[in-house]
C-alpha cells in the first residue's frame, strides 16, 4: 500500500464496485435495446407481417 492512499480496498469494496459497474452497463444495455427496437418498430410497420413483433 502507498503510505499517501492508506485505505485498503478490500474484497468487500471490490465486489461492491463491480456490481454497481455491471449494474450501469446493464442500465446502459437495456436502454440502447430499448432505442433499437423502438427504431426498428418505426421501419418495418409497413413491412409485411413476419417483420412485426
Amino acid at each position: 500500500m502507498s503510505d499517501r492512499y492508506p485505505t485498503e480496498i478490500t474484497d468487500k469494496k471490490r465486489h461492491a464496485m463491480d456490481t454497481a459497474r455491471r449494474q450501469g452497463l446493464q442500465k446502459d444495455l437495456r436502454a440502447l435495446a430499448a432505442n433499437i427496437r423502438a427504431e426498428a418498430e418505426g421501419r418495418y410497420a409497413g413491412a409485411e407481417p413476419e417483420w412485426q413483433a
